[in-house]
């Protein structure tokens, strides 16, 4: 993965091939992620904005439900240049209102028990 990357990988940096969402994004301000189903999930349980860009998969879809939603900032490419990672990052954080919808959808999550119902139904059978 190293390899792939232009230049020093800054100390603040961490690269890995999977990342377990829920565990750092309660000391993030915002994830910067390209588009997957499950991180925009896992971030937006946690009340997190976003900045997404992805262009495999179902990612433009998922990346265009964020901006709809106002819960963060599409950048139509999977491939972005630095300045535009720069300009979005600093957009979300500049603008209370995506970490207001992201936390609107939060409570939405936080609204259902999908484990409790999947043991009720277990133990039912």
């Amino acid at each position: 993965m190293r390899a792939a990357m232009d230049g020093d990988i800054p100390a603040n940096v961490r690269l890995a091939g999977f990342v377990p969402f829920g565990q750092p994004l309660p000391l993030a301000d915002v994830l910067v992620a390209n588009a997957g189903y499950g991180g925009v999930r896992t971030a937006l349980r946690h009340g997190m904005p976003l900045v997404v860009g992805g262009e495999t998969e179902g990612k433009p879809e998922v990346a265009a439900r964020v901006e709809w939603s106002g819960t963060g900032v599409n950048l139509r490419t999977a491939r972005p240049e630095a300045s535009a990672v720069r300009a979005a990052v600093d957009g979300v954080l500049g603008d209370p209102r995506y970490r207001k919808r992201a936390s609107e959808i939060q409570g939405q999550f936080d609204q259902y028990r999908p484990f409790e119902v999947i043991a009720e139904i277990v133990e039912q059978a």
